[in-house]
């Protein structure tokens, strides 16, 4: 008699009309192992690179557990990661701060993660897709680094539950790491003390679509892990365009663009500096304006704030968010504390594809300049000055009135037309445009996987400019 656990898999390849490789094959043996296990606090390490079929084995994995009675939550590190694997998944997923922690802000402005209970039943398995951007560190938002709390949360209370971390290794790991802890079975055992069942997925299968992209993205990945970027070479044709000149560039950047469509095309560069340039030569070629901020700009907020987003469907706008500007109150403008302001209502997208319209004050200096968010004295004295507003009123009164001060609690955005290469982490677009710089740190294994992870953000098409690994 046929094993039912087989036969329902043969049912979820049947229906999508598929059949797997034999990598894939062997990493459904081991996920069969690590369902079938009994031992505390089971997870799951799928790694691969682009088109290895990571998603695929997602969603094979989702319709099985489902199958058998369990629960299957999709989370992923930021907002426009969760947006990915919801369309690529057909299932909606949350962002992992959204679902584990309680945010609050203290008196200083800082977003501040509590977590929160985890009262999910025994048969509850968490995938967690885009891990490599999952870090260890402690920083304003969590205590004991995201990575610890996420464990914490999945297991804690229930270390029957079981997890499965999805991402690939080749990616540009979190900021201040060598290497993606979360996709490291020695750091994952040593962190959470973990029982870890390991996947690895290589071949590509996607090579049928003929996607130059994905060709292109084999050889870097190759040459980076066998350590030969000095050798690197990338094929242009098809769907790898080379490009002249800055001019051009700009030029492919407004035939692609589409009004409300921010998945269209992105223009990613290395360096906040770099961004900063190209943002204004969009704009002044788009827009016409010497207006800081207009109706249809595009923005990126720039650090996690939670005073402003609607408490159920978007109960806070994440680090890397992207936006659009529905309207501006020009006579709200003022420059007060150091900076200037401006109110405006601006359009985001959550994870179901829904629209949802935030009016808020936006801080506009960052939008002008290299750097990635105020600094924390420059939000120490604007919180310094409000708090003079409240003097005479109640301790508790003022409190309150800080926790929703439109100043302190201010939106930090910069222009989203072109973004720094970490910031696009997580996201797609139909069109990248990828402008190369000088490699600061004069490492090209390091140019290497950051040109690796800024390709693999490109789902039909990639131009490059200035590239080193292209011989013009």
């Amino acid at each position: 008699m046929q094993d039912p656990r087989t036969q329902i898999i043969e049912q979820i390849l049947q229906k999508l009309q598929i059949s797997l490789t034999q990598e894939q094959e062997v990493a459904l043996q081991t996920f069969f192992e690590f369902f079938l296990s009994r031992e505390d606090r089971s997870t799951l390490l799928l790694t691969g690179s682009a088109g290895t079929g990571k998603t695929l084995l997602i969603g094979i994995f989702s319709q099985f557990l489902r199958k058998m009675g369990y629960k299957v939550i999709l989370l992923a590190p930021t907002g426009r990661a969760a947006k990915v694997i919801s369309r690529r998944s057909k299932q909606l997923a949350y962002t992992i701060h959204h679902h584990i922690y309680e945010v609050r802000e203290n008196l200083y402005g800082d977003v501040q993660f509590h977590p929160r209970p985890n009262k999910a039943k025994t048969k509850t398995v968490y995938i967690v897709d885009e891990a490599s951007m999952i870090g260890d560190q402690k920083d304003s938002s969590s205590r004991r680094g995201l990575l610890y709390d996420l464990l914490n949360f999945v297991f804690d209370t229930d270390p029957q539950r079981k997890l499965i971390l999805v991402g690939d290794p080749v990616q540009l790991p979190p900021v201040g790491h060598e290497a993606s802890p979360a996709l490291d079975v020695d750091a994952l055992s040593h962190i959470g003390d973990l029982e870890v069942y390991d996947a690895h997925l290589t071949e590509v299968k996607r090579q049928e679509i003929d996607s130059g992209v994905l060709d292109n993205a084999v050889l870097i990945r190759d040459a980076y892990l066998l350590g030969q970027t000095q050798q690197l070479a990338i094929n242009p044709g098809r769907d790898v365009i080379t490009l002249e000149s800055a001019y051009e560039a700009l030029e492919t950047y407004m035939g692609y663009y589409q009004e409300g469509n921010l998945d269209r095309v992105v223009f990613i560069t290395y360096s906040n500096w770099q961004a900063m340039k190209v943002n204004q030569a969009i704009r002044h070629q788009l827009l016409e304006t010497q207006e800081l901020l207009v109706p249809s700009d595009v923005l990126m907020v720039v650090k996690n704030n939670y005073a402003w987003g609607d408490e159920k469907k978007f109960p806070f706008i994440a680090n890397g968010e992207m936006g659009t500007v529905v309207y501006v109150a020009n006579e709200s403008y003022e420059e007060r504390y150091g900076l200037k302001w401006v109110d405006a209502e601006i359009e985001f997208v959550d994870a179901r594809g829904e629209a949802i319209l935030v009016h808020c004050k936006l801080v506009l200096d960052l939008l002008q300049n290299k750097q990635a968010q105020l600094s924390r004295d420059q939000a120490y004295a604007v919180l310094q000055e409000r708090q003079r507003e409240y003097l005479g009123l109640a301790p508790s009164v003022a409190r309150e009135q800080l926790r929703t001060d439109p100043y302190v609690n201010a939106l930090q955005v910069k222009y989203g037309y072109a973004i720094t290469g970490h910031k696009s982490q997580g996201g797609q677009w139909e069109n990248v445009i990828i402008g190369f710089e000088p490699d600061y740190g004069q490492n090209p294994s390091a140019y290497a996987r950051w040109t690796y992870t800024v390709f693999t953000r490109a789902e039909e098409r990639v131009y490059l400019l200035n590239c080193p690994f292209v011989q013009y």
